[in-house]
């Protein structure tokens, strides 16, 4: 069985030099399964990482969201987050708590995209976002904030 690829080889297959703030963040998206800002991510780092600024995090997802490292994750309280998780899945939001939870695409039958849509745009891959109460704010009023 052929083993996933490292950071520093996806990094390289991108293009870009393996270096250790990338590295740290392209590791640190890929087990944060919380879809994190960019302020999630650098309080994240920057105990490991004292000579990262947030900047340097912006610009570093910018890249990685360019070059298909990354993916944004629709905005929850007014904040992109973002997922490092390199398989293909849709997402389900919770309009309660605003918690992103990863939907696998065998899980629920998917509609069939077209090829192209108007204006000649060519459809390249299709990301569903579900609205959703997660069950912990079942009981809550939607839209209703718990944290």
């Amino acid at each position: 069985m052929k083993k996933p690829p490292t950071s520093a080889d996806r990094l390289r297959r991108a293009g870009l030099r393996a270096t250790a703030p990338r590295l740290a963040l392209l590791e640190a998206l890929a087990r944060d399964r919380r879809h994190p800002t960019a302020e999630m991510v650098f309080e994240d780092l920057r105990t490991d990482h004292p000579s990262i600024s947030l900047s340097t995090v912006y610009a570093t997802l910018e890249t990685f969201l360019g070059l298909g490292l990354v993916r944004r994750v629709a905005p929850v309280s007014g904040k992109m987050r973002f997922d490092g998780t390199p398989p293909d899945h849709d997402h389900a939001t919770c309009r309660g708590c605003g918690r992103v939870f990863d939907v696998e695409r065998s899980a629920v039958r998917r509609p069939r995209p077209p090829a192209t849509l108007p204006e000649g745009l060519r459809v390249v891959n299709v990301f569903i976002e579900y609205d959703v109460v997660c069950s912990s704010c079942a009981g809550e009023e939607p839209g209703r904030s718990q944290r």
